[in-house]
């Protein structure tokens, strides 16, 4: 059984994995910026959960902080750089989004054998 909504934010997620994972991080990249703005709203509207539209939140504002200027120094952490922590949020944002999805298919496909459209998975076998 397939849910379009999840597979339409299954598609926006994987588009924002790769644009992020491309992005230097050393310069603007305002064009990237808009494009994960763009991801991020659309995997929004695809889904009705709060969780998710949470989760594309903290994608947009750590974007944007990575894409709209140079300076990371304000975010550097110990030894780690400014531009790999506000990557490792993204992307730690990004996977829980993608354990989010998975939760929604499984709790969905449970609901249905439930329902009475989904009966024939309760009767019994003979």
């Amino acid at each position: 059984m397939a849910y379009a909504d999840l597979d339409e934010a299954r598609k926006h997620h994987a588009a924002l994995k790769l644009i992020l994972g491309r992005c230097g991080g050393d310069a603007a990249d305002l064009r990237a910026l808009v494009r994960v703005i763009e991801l991020c709203r659309g995997a929004s509207e695809a889904v009705e959960d709060e969780y998710c539209r949470e989760k594309m939140r903290v994608v947009m504002e750590f974007a944007a902080e990575l894409l709209a200027h140079g300076d990371h120094r304000k975010w550097s952490r110990d030894a780690v750089s400014g531009v790999d922590f506000l990557r490792q949020q993204i992307m730690n944002a990004l996977e829980l989004l993608h354990s989010r999805l998975y939760s929604l298919e499984l709790m969905r496909r449970a609901a249905a054998q439930r329902t009475p459209s989904g009966l024939e998975a309760l009767q019994p076998r003979g």
